[in-house]
């Protein structure tokens, strides 16, 4: 007994029935006969051993995952959209959460497939079901760069990760709307397109940083207008040639998801509209406006340029470079003067 009593304290159990010659059962009913219990001191040092055995257990288990920059975008876009990231109490790592209306389950599911070499599933449980991630490394850093003290942030930094129009894209879809604006004049309707960020959970310096990349970045220009809801902010495209830029930019990715296309079909929506008012007014003309983009940025010298270079071959971003220009910007001229037949398919 007065070895149990001396060493039980602070000894690993088995480590001392192996010395004692007795079985770990029979040490631990003669300590607790006797009151004989572990010290405060050799809890403590268990429970760090038990945490750290824990902890790599769980790193084991981790999949090595790798985000594309397709992947990054659709995460940083909805994330700055309807997206969230969460990391709870005791929690190791962030995970990636959605929710959304019954009418967006096709895009959440879209998103999921987009996103499944990443474990992204869409659950049907629930209202409205949920599209989420599992825990991991690669979302706590993008906790770290996108929340502060909880707060979804957008910096000067942050927002350098959303550099692929699908990401534009997502946002769009997310937390954009295509709104068609009727004015009256002179017995007249006119119906103008605008586009719409409802990024109201962002100040208005955070709006300004994010109207400032996609300038940069996209070559597409927003203006800032003021709400009263909110944090008082949302970024418009009201003039016809950036509106148009921004949709055919969207455009690919959008109509992938056929429950969101009605988001850049202005056409469509431009004509339904048309029928609906002549129907309402008959004796007043409507006008839509002119989607047809007028371009006034490139030179005759700088497109025959363009026209030259494309067709023998040099990239987009080697293009862009020359005529010291942004990269989608270039993708965009090349897709206009391909539909004018100035380049070949």
């Amino acid at each position: 007994m007065t070895l149990i009593k001396e060493h039980y304290p602070n000894t690993d159990t088995k480590e001392l029935a192996n010395k004692l010659g007795i079985s770990i059962y029979t040490l631990r009913r003669k300590a607790s006969k006797y009151g004989i219990r572990k010290s405060r001191e050799y809890k403590k040092k268990l429970h760090t051993k038990l945490m750290k055995a824990k902890k790599r257990k769980y790193k084991e288990k981790l999949k090595n995952y790798t985000l594309n920059q397709i992947q990054r975008n659709i995460i940083v876009g909805s994330i700055l959209g309807d997206g969230n990231l969460a990391l709870y109490g005791r929690s190791i790592n962030a995970h990636y959460r959605e929710h959304g209306c019954n009418q967006q389950i096709p895009y959440r599911k879209w998103k999921a497939n987009m996103l499944s070499d990443l474990d992204f599933k869409f659950s049907v449980n629930g209202i409205n079901g949920k599209l989420y991630s599992p825990s991991h490394p690669i979302y706590t850093d993008l906790y770290n760069k996108f929340y502060k003290n909880k707060v979804k942030t957008i910096t000067k930094e942050n927002i350098k990760l959303l550099d692929h129009p699908i990401g534009l894209a997502c946002l769009y879809m997310d937390d954009g709307s295509l709104v068609l604006d009727i004015s009256n004049k002179n017995n007249k309707m006119y119906i103008t397109p605008h586009i719409y960020l409802y990024s109201l959970n962002f100040t208005k310096e955070e709006n300004i940083i994010l109207k400032n990349h996609i300038k940069k970045k996209f070559n597409i220009k927003f203006k800032l207008k003021r709400r009263p809801d909110g944090n008082n902010y949302i970024l418009e495209i009201g003039k016809r040639n950036e509106l148009m830029k921004f949709v055919n930019l969207v455009r690919p990715y959008v109509n992938e998801i056929p429950c969101m296309t009605y988001k850049v079909d202005i056409e469509k929506r431009l004509n339904d509209k048309k029928l609906e008012l002549e129907k309402a007014y008959p004796n007043k003309e409507i006008i839509k406006a002119p989607l047809k983009v007028i371009d006034n940025t490139y030179s005759k010298e700088d497109e025959l340029l363009i026209i030259d270079l494309k067709t023998k071959g040099v990239t987009y971003k080697e293009i862009a470079k020359r005529l010291n220009r942004t990269y989608w910007g270039i993708v965009d001229k090349i897709r206009r003067l391909r539909q004018e037949g100035r380049i070949k398919m």
